[in-house]
């Protein structure tokens, strides 16, 4: 049952609440408040202002009738009340679902994973075909139709992905400015941006950085997963267990 169901299940229920009815008032009240503290903890409003809905006066001068017009204007009050919040839950969806929508829609994308490349067309295709051996589809830039996009569009419209592979290999050198003489071999400027953009887009759980040679590698941002593209291929075992971590259905008998 969907939260919306749940609250129009109580709404239902308070509908139907006979007066004076004080058993079955005190047992819709713990549902009401329980469900809005979980469902909505971030709108403590929707519970406070049930909770000051008394549902009878306590006043020795109110006769049965004014008791009976409390207890239907409280009542009528609950039900507004539910009304705005199934009101609020189908036009503005919590993060959560809406986290639950995205996690759907990688589900529907999971035979999908993007690879970041420099110059080494060797280590690129290397990989593509165990990314196609796994059973999953290797998504590459520069393969996909231009369509008139810039670079930014195309890397947008293509990374709608749940896992991406970013390779570091030794395409360019630099170093210190001061230093000259110690220059170091790094990967090509694009895959380091690509890199931080897949992180921004996918979640850096679902980017593993595969890292050819001695590959300098960015050292700012924590929690990335680097590993090594050894010439035995252990990497390719690490890599299919990254990919199934992130939910991917794959055969592990497939990587030898």
């Amino acid at each position: 049952m969907d939260n919306i169901k749940r609250f129009k299940k109580v709404k239902e229920e308070f509908e139907n609440l006979e007066y004076e009815d004080k058993l079955k008032l005190d047992k819709l009240s713990r549902q009401l408040v329980m469900l809005i503290e979980n469902i909505l903890p971030e709108k403590p409003k929707y519970a406070a202002e049930f909770q000051l809905l008394k549902f009878r006066i306590n006043s020795a001068f109110m006769n049965e009738n004014d008791q009976r017009i409390r207890w239907a204007l409280d009542k009528q009050k609950t039900i507004n009340l539910i009304d705005v919040i199934v009101e609020e839950l189908e036009h503005f969806p919590k993060k959560a679902e809406v986290k639950e929508l995205d996690q759907i829609h990688k589900i529907a994308n999971s035979f999908k994973v993007f690879i970041v490349h420099g110059h080494d067309d060797g280590a690129k295709n290397e990989v593509a075909r165990f990314v196609e051996k796994l059973g999953l589809e290797a998504v590459i830039l520069h393969e996909q139709v231009n369509s008139g996009d810039t670079i930014i569009e195309k890397l947008e419209k293509h990374m709608d992905v749940g896992f991406a592979i970013v390779l570091y290999t030794s395409c360019d050198i630099g170093g210190v400015k001061t230093e000259p003489d110690k220059l170091k071999p790094r990967a090509r400027q694009n895959v380091v941006f690509e890199h931080g953009l897949l992180i921004g887009k996918i979640g850096r759980a679902n980017v593993i950085a595969l890292v050819k040679e001695e590959v300098e590698i960015p050292n700012d941002v924590s929690g990335v997963v680097y590993e090594t593209m050894d010439s035995k291929g252990a990497w390719k075992f690490q890599l299919a267990r990254e990919i199934k971590a992130s939910g991917y259905d794959i055969d592990m008998n497939k990587v030898y």
